[in-house]
């Protein structure tokens, strides 16, 4: 995450509106250059009210060649960050803001780098354990407490290559469809829907982290159209009058151990 004020300092965001400036290239048809003018006069009265403006992926540019002027929002803002009179907060990874600072990018000058670290465990733990319901409901299960914090400890000690709390969710997530199987066989076409629900999942969380957010919206709309569906499908042949599974540290080593590849023993230092 990348910050800017008048002078180049992170400020607190406390009482301001964020306005999301996530747009594509821009086509410019006036002529005479009047919409520059207008559009700063619009950025500046929108800072004054309080807004600060959120600019995703400022690394990226237009590609192409238009018949008309094409711009890209980075260039639009220049004039109004330059002037000290908008605030921006923006993303990009750090290779690719590295990369604006050596071409010698103008707006580069503008931002300060904030490093943006992945959440730790604890804040990992609380995350799964507020929504381990969703997960009980889903497979019919329930999960011990020290299963959702050893599901955190475990992802975190043995799934290097997976972001906190995402990795843990897997877990849960595995641990719940291996008990699920231990119950009986479900009818093909609930098993359809929970893939389908799994999958969406996966695309909330990908464009969660490509803060790519009207996509995630979209996706979020569907999934809860498909879990309101599945609601239904275990309504109609009374899968939640089952008895629920209870899901200790054994099954969550064991979710653990078949996500990694590993069919050796998984544990944890304590913390």
């Amino acid at each position: 995450m990348l910050t800017s004020g008048g002078d180049g300092v992170p400020q607190s965001l406390a009482g301001k509106a964020i306005l999301g400036l996530d747009l594509p290239s821009l086509r410019v048809l006036d002529k005479d250059g009047s919409w520059r003018e207008k559009l700063d006069r619009a950025l500046v009265a929108a800072a004054q009210e309080g807004k600060i403006f959120f600019l995703n992926r400022m690394h990226d540019r237009p590609g192409g060649i238009s018949p008309v002027a094409t711009f890209h929002v980075t260039e639009l803002l220049q004039r109004p960050i330059m002037a000290g009179k908008i605030q921006c907060i923006g993303t990009s990874t750090p290779a690719s803001f590295a990369k604006l600072q050596a071409d010698k990018h103008r707006l580069a000058e503008y931002f300060e780098p904030i490093e943006v670290v992945p959440v730790n465990v604890e804040n990992a733990i609380r995350v799964a354990q507020g929504i381990k319901g969703a997960y009980e409901t889903f497979h019919n299960v329930s999960y011990m407490d020290e299963a959702i914090e050893h599901a955190v400890l475990c992802a975190s000690q043995h799934m290097k290559n997976r972001s906190l709390p995402g990795a843990a969710v897997d877990v849960i997530d595995a641990a719940g469809a291996a008990a699920q199987v231990q119950q009986g066989s479900l009818p093909e076409e609930v098993v359809e829907v929970q893939k389908r629900v799994r999958f969406i999942a996966q695309r909330i969380e990908a464009c969660i982290a490509n803060h790519e957010f009207e996509k995630a919206r979209f996706y979020s709309q569907e999934e809860r159209k498909d879990r309101d569906n599945l609601k239904q499908l275990r309504e109609k042949y009374k899968l939640d009058h089952h008895p629920a599974l209870n899901i200790s540290r054994e099954e969550i080593e064991k979710a653990v151990s078949k996500l990694v590849g590993n069919s050796g023993d998984i544990g944890t230092t304590t913390k």
